[in-house]
């Protein structure tokens, strides 16, 4: 009877063991994803960030007081935290496997992104992206491994995204980026409206409307502050521009013309756009065409009545 028990005991014990030993394989491995595979050591050093695909390049580049898109422009600020923020944050879940980790290693294949972090001349960290087609899911691959799946824990965000911007979406929105402590003077121009035309001079320190003998002034601090911040909803390349020569060809609604001391001219032509289409369409200093929005731009067409004081 006693040596039964034991028997029985000594089975349990066994098959318990087992029970444990296999949970805590299993659990293992499901812990063994390292969490920090892809982050990037000591990213306050990280000067230079490439990304490649398909012979395309976007390049951002620390200047030692601010990040450039591909040596050409300013990069939005906003932009380049985001950026990081999400490098830092993303997390890998799980390693793909059998028919999906084959259908997410031909998509990298064919369009996925290789994104490269630089301290002066070494690389830091390499690492590839590619999202789904729904563009609900990303994945991210080191060279040698299998591809995992990536998100940010307690954010259901499409991660993949600030990878794949182009180079006109990573500059800075602002449009008239220049310092406004050389300000000197503001033309608006309504093509249609001549009589509403109005002229901004900063004189003996002060702002004043030269058409207007009293001006209000919190009305006017308030349109040149909206100025001084106006930006771009999006800056178009040469082929999305190509859509709109039709109208970028007709007479503008508006023109607004900044002066600084230095004699350096800021243009800004403004076309409408179906309301349908509920935006603007404009071209800066004559060749780089943008689009605001109808908020945006409302702030923008203020005519010379508006600033009368009453």
């Amino acid at each position: 009877m006693t040596q039964n028990r034991n028997s029985i005991l000594l089975t349990t014990l066994l098959l318990l063991s087992g029970a444990t030993a296999s949970l805590l394989f299993f659990g293992l491995r499901k812990d063994t994803v390292d969490k920090n595979i892809f982050k990037v050591d000591d990213q306050a050093s990280i000067d230079q960030v490439l990304f490649e695909t398909n012979g395309q390049k976007v390049e951002l580049k620390y200047s030692g007081t601010k990040w450039m898109v591909n040596n050409k422009y300013e990069a939005d600020p906003q932009l380049i935290d985001v950026f990081f923020a999400s490098v830092m944050q993303a997390e890998p879940k799980r390693k793909l496997s059998g028919a999906q980790k084959d259908s997410i290693n031909n998509k990298l294949q064919s369009s996925g992104i290789t994104v490269s972090f630089w301290q002066g001349e070494n690389r830091s960290k390499q690492f590839w992206v590619v999202g789904n087609d729904q563009k609900t899911e990303t994945y991210f691959k080191l060279a040698g491994d299998d591809p995992y799946f990536v998100t940010i824990p307690g954010y259901r965000v499409y991660v993949a995204s600030i990878f794949e911007l182009l180079e006109n979406e990573w500059r800075d929105k602002r449009i008239f980026n220049f310092n406004w402590q050389n300000f000197k003077s503001l033309k608006a121009h309504f093509v249609q409206k001549p009589s509403q035309d109005f002229t901004v001079s900063l004189v003996n320190g002060l702002f004043g409307i030269e058409e207007v003998t009293v001006a209000d002034t919190t009305k006017l601090s308030g349109y040149l502050e909206s100025i001084f911040n106006l930006r771009a909803d999006r800056f178009l390349s040469e082929q999305e521009a190509l859509a709109y020569d039709s109208l970028l060809a007709t007479t503008p609604y508006f023109q607004l013309e900044i002066q600084d001391i230095a004699k350096h001219t800021y243009r800004l032509d403004v076309f409408y756009i179906s309301e349908k289409e509920k935006l603007l369409i404009a071209k800066m200093n004559e060749n780089q065409v943008l689009l605001l929005q109808p908020l945006v731009a409302s702030r923008l067409l203020r005519v010379r009545d508006y600033f009368i004081f009453r």
